[in-house]
């Protein structure tokens, strides 16, 4: 059973890491598909005006001056066009940087947190923009997730394994 799960984690990986490269790419180049690039970008202002109150209020709360606030904010946020294009282009940097991170089993545990946790955000984003589009990345959270629970690899230890009630030993 345990291969099994092992099998699933791997093709969700696989899957998972497939969707976040194109859609990371995406948000990061239009050299990819144009239209759905020029889209995303006519969405980032949607997304930022959700963030932006946020990302300024959790640095507040954590006594960081209003000189680098603004400083992160142009860095991370928008660079003062409204465009917010610097906040889509970072996404789509995590969501690439994550989904490499899946392909390479030892990281892939770091790579699903990661896709979950933005997926997370995602879905909070979309909820209070009160779209219909909130699903997608609710999924994809719960893909994420369930990589994190799934094993990765049979435990290794020195001793063979017992066999279960009823089985019988092999010789």
């Amino acid at each position: 059973m345990t291969c099994l799960f092992q099998m699933i984690r791997r093709f969700l990986q696989f899957v998972l890491a497939a969707v976040f490269i194109l859609s990371g790419t995406n948000k990061v180049t239009d050299m990819v598909h144009a239209e759905t690039h020029k889209f995303l970008s006519a969405e980032a202002p949607k997304w930022g005006k959700v963030w932006k109150p946020l990302f300024q209020n959790g640095l507040a709360k954590a006594s960081v001056d209003s000189a680098t606030t603004d400083m992160l904010t142009l860095l991370l946020l928008d660079d003062g066009s409204g465009s917010y294009k610097i906040f889509m282009k970072n996404i789509g940097i995590l969501e690439l940087a994550a989904a490499f991170l899946l392909l390479l089993n030892i990281f892939s545990g770091f790579g699903a947190f990661l896709l979950a946790a933005t997926m997370a955000g995602a879905t909070y984003t979309h909820q209070e923009m009160k779209d219909d589009k909130a699903v997608v990345p609710g999924v994809l959270c719960a893909l994420s997730l369930l990589i994190l629970i799934l094993p990765s690899a049979a435990p290794k230890s020195g001793k063979p394994s017992k066999p279960a009630a009823g089985e019988k030993k092999a010789k």
